[in-house]
């Protein structure tokens, strides 16, 4: 790839992240935001919580936004992966079952329940980590206890991070 072409991609991504139609609706944007950023797509709520803290937003309802909306999109990847393992256990073969059993789930079998936990901080990812969660079946209470717990500390330490700059 020619630096050329890298420079214009930069320039478009850097085009989409500066766009202000999130930050337009407020709390609510950020409540969007945060909702699709947890369901694979990678936007940065960073930047839309700097925006609202400098801009004097109340910091609690930032982070409830926030949470609300990161644990929305988080449930969401657990249904996908229950829905979506339901459909592929339909069409695929007996013979080929044990194969892809060792082959999907990587992460999870590695790291267990933590990999739930330390979901939240990794992009794109910790979403494939919660979908594959609910493909695995993992107890639905149990995942909402550690998923819940992961976005809880990260949105406490971004939020009064940002909140103690701005």
């Amino acid at each position: 790839m020619s630096y050329e072409l890298f420079i214009e991609y930069y320039q478009q991504v850097q085009e989409i992240l500066a766009n202000n139609t999130f930050q337009e609706y407020g709390i609510i944007g950020l409540f969007i935001n945060s909702l699709l950023s947890a369901t694979a797509l990678p936007l940065p709520t960073e930047i839309l919580t700097s925006a609202l803290l400098m801009g004097g937003e109340n910091i609690f309802l930032v982070a409830t936004a926030l949470m609300i909306g990161s644990t929305t999109g988080g449930i969401f990847n657990y249904t996908i992966g229950l829905g979506g393992n339901r459909i592929f256990n339909k069409f695929k073969k007996k013979k080929h079952e044990e194969v892809n059993h060792k082959k999907s789930h990587k992460i999870l079998d590695k790291f267990g329940w933590s990999a739930i936990f330390f979901a939240a901080w990794i992009p794109v990812i910790g979403d494939l980590v919660l979908i594959s969660a609910g493909a695995r079946k993992m107890k639905f209470s149990k995942f909402t206890i550690f998923m819940i717990s992961g976005k809880a500390v990260k949105t406490i330490i971004v939020v009064a991070g940002l909140g103690s700059i701005f």
